[in-house]
């Protein structure tokens, strides 16, 4: 074959030699093997990969793919909710627990699985992202309860408090 080519290129000096895509080839069948196992509700699967397998492991993603299913797709939505999500902030760095509260909302058996894609243009409000920087437990209520209780100048006052320059002080608080 590879003869062929060097003919057709000696004959066809003008041709342009296309190079292949390289595909990413990953260490885990995502549909063959990980998400049968999180249907399984195997706890341990994950415990038993190679620390090539794992770094191959995103939880944001299998996390997308087990929140929708063909059959009974709202106890589906509401089981990933409860049990992973409702955790996932406290457990960032724990990826086998993060593993064994998806497993947990497993149906028991495999099913068909469709992609749920993220919202898009979602700004986020760099507000609220500093403030759960230094209150990292506060719930979605709480963190409104503290904007609306605090006013600007409170706002500032805390910044200053914790090192902030003038400059990200304004950065920040735009358009507040």
């Amino acid at each position: 074959m590879s003869n062929w080519v060097e003919d057709f290129f000696e004959l066809n000096p003008d041709a342009i030699e296309v190079e292949e895509k390289k595909v990413k080839q990953y260490k885990n069948d995502l549909f063959g093997v990980v998400i049968p196992a999180l249907d399984r509700r195997d706890k341990k699967f994950y415990g038993k990969l190679n620390d090539e397998q794992k770094k191959d492991i995103s939880i944001w993603t299998l996390t997308r793919w087990m929140s929708s299913t063909r059959a009974n797709s709202d106890i589906q939505i509401c089981n990933v909710n409860t049990i992973v999500n409702s955790r996932a902030k406290f457990l960032t760095k724990h990826k086998e627990l993060q593993w064994m509260l998806l497993a947990m909302s497993g149906t028991g058996k495999p099913v068909k699985h469709d992609w749920v894609a993220p919202p898009k243009g979602i700004k986020k409000n760099r507000v609220e992202e500093t403030i759960l920087q230094y209150f990292p437990n506060l719930r979605t209520d709480e963190l409104d309860l503290f904007q609306k209780i605090n006013t600007v100048e409170d706002l500032e006052n805390f910044l200053v408090d914790n090192g902030f320059s003038d400059k990200e002080i304004e950065d920040l608080l735009k358009g507040k």
